[in-house]
């Protein structure tokens, strides 16, 4: 939908006639006048001769007038419209040189024709763009090799990203890091009301808890097996394994001295007490 060509403000016109009616000892009771006064804040009249004045629309001719011209104002002090009038659009060839090609010669060698049409010279110099008439054009796009001047490996990299739209990609399961933090947290903290996915992965919606061999572990043992960077279901080789890992890494008398580490190296052997009386080893 668009507006009127030639808009003009004005009040729309209206043919009208006025009619008059005399009401002549044909007064209304006394209630109708009481509601009437009530309803409309008029007082009622007992003047005989009141006359009530109606209009009405003979329908010969259209109520909608012609509107004044007037210019266009933007509201916000710039023009917001989508194509603001006696703004034309730019043709593809002057959008990209800005000249136009009867002014300019082919480049060619041994050719005098005038140009046609303004070519990227190369894959690798796309902004720079040479005048060629049709015929020497046409050769320029048949011999035109993307791949031209890219080593073997590269264009093999360019035919590779454009199956993807020339996206970044990377390869599944290369962030080793944020595995490790996952798998030393045990399993995957989902909903498992009804038991479907056995009982490592088993945590109850009601107490969010985690379980082993389908008991409840407290929150002391929670505790070990964190500090000990173990999942919840490591069988008792695992939790052996990884106490004399941990104590190898952070005894003084493997660190040269180093009492630095004493803090960890208590808290890994509160651990493994922890899971050892819990009969977990």
């Amino acid at each position: 939908m668009r507006f009127a060509p030639f808009p003009r403000t004005g009040m729309p016109g209206m043919e009208v006639g006025f009619i008059r009616h005399l009401h002549l000892f044909r007064g209304e009771c006394s209630d109708q006048l009481l509601a009437d006064g009530f309803r409309n804040t008029h007082v009622p009249r007992h003047d005989i001769t009141a006359i009530d004045v109606k209009i009405v629309s003979s329908g010969d001719r259209p109520h909608i007038g012609a509107m004044a011209t007037e210019k266009y104002k933007p509201r916000l002090g710039f023009d917001i419209r989508v194509k603001p009038p006696g703004r034309q659009k730019k043709t593809a060839s002057a959008a990209q040189s800005g000249e136009d090609p009867a002014k300019h010669d082919c480049v060619a060698p041994d050719c005098d024709s005038k140009a046609a049409c303004s070519l990227p010279k190369s894959p690798r110099e796309p902004r720079e763009r040479v005048w060629l008439c049709m015929t020497h054009a046409r050769e320029h796009n048949r011999s035109w090799n993307y791949f031209d001047g890219l080593s073997e490996d590269e264009a093999q990299k360019v035919r590779e990203s454009s199956q993807y739209g020339d996206r970044p990609t990377w390869s599944m399961g290369k962030n080793d890091r944020a595995r490790a933090a996952a798998n030393a947290r045990g399993p995957a903290d989902m909903d498992d009301a009804f038991g479907v996915f056995g009982k490592e992965a088993k945590v109850q919606t009601e107490t969010r808890g985690h379980y082993r061999e389908g008991k409840r572990l407290t929150k002391l043992q929670v505790n070990a097996f964190d500090t000990m960077a173990l999942p919840y279901t490591a069988k008792s080789s695992e939790i052996r394994r990884r106490y004399a890992e941990l104590v190898r890494r952070f005894h003084p008398d493997s660190n040269g001295g180093d009492r630095s580490a004493e803090q960890q190296l208590s808290e890994v052997v509160k651990a493994h007490q922890i899971l050892k009386k819990a009969q977990f080893l």
